[in-house]
């Protein structure tokens, strides 16, 4: 298959996800409770996407798989939103 085995680089793992409404103060909140275990993420490593749909605004936080912090804490069931996607 054309492209297999082809190195794309580092892969970014979601390691938390915020949906609307209130998604800026949950993001917030979380990055607060995880500073200091971010701050030893490199910041080439570390991605926040910022996006809209329908209802309002979602933050996605990728961090490449090789610079995942054994002590992260994943965000409480309550951040996600209200408008969160279920749970796989």
């Amino acid at each position: 298959m054309p492209g297999e085995l082809v190195d794309i680089g580092p892969r970014p793992k979601i390691v938390a996800s915020f949906y609307a409404p209130g998604a800026t103060e949950r993001f917030g909140a979380w990055r607060a409770r995880n500073a200091e275990v971010l701050a030893r993420v490199p910041a080439e490593a570390y991605r926040v996407e910022y996006g809209r749909a329908g209802a309002g605004l979602f933050i996605r936080v990728r961090i490449d798989e090789e610079h995942l912090p054994p002590d992260l804490e994943a965000p409480d069931e309550l951040d996600a939103g209200d408008q969160s996607p279920p749970a796989a």
